[in-house]
């Protein structure tokens, strides 16, 4: 896309209805949102100087004084912001996350192409692996000189790093040397059994660590809730942007369950599907995993997809994430085809879509700061059957990764609790994907019942929950 950006259409009522994004697009300081606009009206990029003065702060996309629209951010502009959360993310997440878990001494070796799970959290925009055999080493110094980010070998990933001189094949006698002289007490790596996203050091690495710090290897414990902690934690900076991303993730979805997209008895699943993934290439974006679009149909029993053609009187659902300002999205939105004549679902559509809208409201009711999953996993299980909710619950956290480090909520097949991940608890400045389902009759399909599933991206604050962008309140609707 070089220096020009993808414009991502909206509708102009769910755009109304997000106040929480209009006001995050007002919240830019006023120097930094003159230098953008002075920049783009006049077609030049933003210069280096003026990328530096707005490092690590979100500058919201200009928006058009006609149609809603959401610009996706170029590569360009994304660098400096990553950079800038990071190095932010160094001076104070990393520290308190470190100090908590008493750990002074953080080593993190990742290979080429066989990147550590944490690797692209402490790397910036520009790196998409790491280069030979990467060995970074984060030493808390104490409260007055905070945590010291050093690379043993040749690389400095952008001046991150400030480089130990060590020749490929010593790098880890240069580390041995590096412990020796900051002799640190307690020294974390990433080997875990039960977080696969500390569980980064491979065999062979592991072996020869080990061997190096011959001497200091009763100072080794598992880094894996360090892991965790940092993954986890969300800066301001870092959800104020959130909003963004999300608004562009749910806009694909608007236009893919629209009739742009979608033409009744002509297109397919599977058309809808690789519509998706190929938009959001185009945008310049990354995805996670394949979207998923499947149908549910009066007289049929399931979900269906694959090459099946789209139906007047079908309701169609997604599951859809994407990569962008290295983080990910997850949402499942629902859609119904109207019939001919027909101006909305039938009510016991829409009574299904409220169903499953108040076990979000139950989920959310019962997560909060200082609960574990397992514990608030059984309390909205209790609350939902009391209310005669069919239902099942799977949150997952979310952020650099889909399924990300952090307190699960249930899985599919684990709805008497999540073992040992499950009783770890929530924490304040996370993110959280509202996933869940719930089973209801539709009268107007005989009685046939209908899988209601829904996924909503989330912010878990001091103050309780907010929605990344909203909800689903009613269905796409397809004419």
């Amino acid at each position: 896309m070089g220096l020009t950006f993808s414009s991502l259409r909206l509708h102009a009522a769910d755009f109304k209805k997000d106040s929480q994004t209009q006001a995050v697009f007002r919240s830019y300081s006023l120097s930094a949102g003159l230098c953008f606009v002075a920049l783009t009206l006049l077609g030049m990029p933003l210069s280096t100087q003026a990328a530096e003065s707005t490092q690590g702060a979100y500058v919201a996309p200009m928006q058009s004084s006609f149609v809603p629209e959401e610009r996706v951010l170029s590569h360009r502009e994304q660098a400096p912001l990553v950079r800038g959360w990071l190095e932010k993310r160094v001076r104070t997440v990393l520290p308190e996350v470190m100090r908590r878990e008493g750990i002074d001494m953080w080593i993190v070796v990742s290979r080429e192409y066989n990147d550590d799970p944490v690797f692209r959290s402490l790397a910036p925009f520009e790196t998409y692996s790491s280069r030979r055999r990467t060995i970074l080493v984060f030493h808390d110094r104490g409260e007055e000189l905070g945590v010291e980010t050093l690379s043993v070998g040749r690389f400095n990933y952008q001046n991150l790093y400030t480089v130990v001189p060590t020749h490929n094949e010593e790098q880890f006698e240069g580390l041995r040397a590096l412990v020796e002289e900051r002799n640190p007490r307690k020294i974390g790596i990433n080997m875990s059994e039960r977080w696969n996203h500390a569980d980064g050091l491979t065999a062979v690495q592991r072996d020869s660590l080990f061997e190096a710090l011959d001497g200091y290897t009763d100072r080794i414990v598992s880094a894996e809730m360090l892991v965790v902690g940092w993954l986890e934690t969300r800066l301001p900076e870092e959800t104020d942007a959130y909003h963004h991303i999300m608004r562009v993730a749910h806009s694909v979805i608007g236009r893919a369950f629209s009739n742009e997209v979608i033409v009744p008895g002509v297109t397919t699943a599977n058309d809808v599907r690789w519509w998706m993934r190929q938009t959001v290439a185009e945008y310049g974006l990354g995805g996670w995993f394949h979207p998923s679009v499947g149908i549910q149909r009066q007289g049929r029993e399931g979900r269906f997809s694959g090459d099946e053609v789209i139906q007047r009187g079908d309701m169609l659902w997604t599951d859809f994430g994407i990569m962008y300002l290295g983080f990910a999205t997850d949402t499942q939105h629902n859609a119904y085809v109207l019939r001919v004549g027909e101006v909305e679902p039938p009510a016991g559509l829409q009574a299904g879509l409220e169903a499953a809208m108040r076990l979000q409201d139950i989920t959310r009711e019962e997560s909060r700061v200082g609960r574990s999953g397992n514990d608030a996993l059984a309390a909205s299980l209790a609350k939902a059957k009391k209310e005669r909710l069919d239902a099942t619950i799977y949150w997952h956290s979310i952020g650099y990764h889909g399924h990300a480090a952090g307190v699960p909520l249930g899985m599919t097949d684990y709805q008497g609790g999540v073992p040992v991940r499950g009783d770890l608890e929530f924490r304040a400045n996370t993110w959280h994907s509202v996933e869940l389902n719930v089973v209801k009759s539709v009268p107007e399909w005989g009685n046939q019942p209908v899988k209601f599933s829904m996924e909503e991206d989330a912010v878990l604050t001091e103050n309780g929950w907010e929605w990344a962008l909203g909800r689903q309140e009613s269905f796409h609707l397809i004419r």
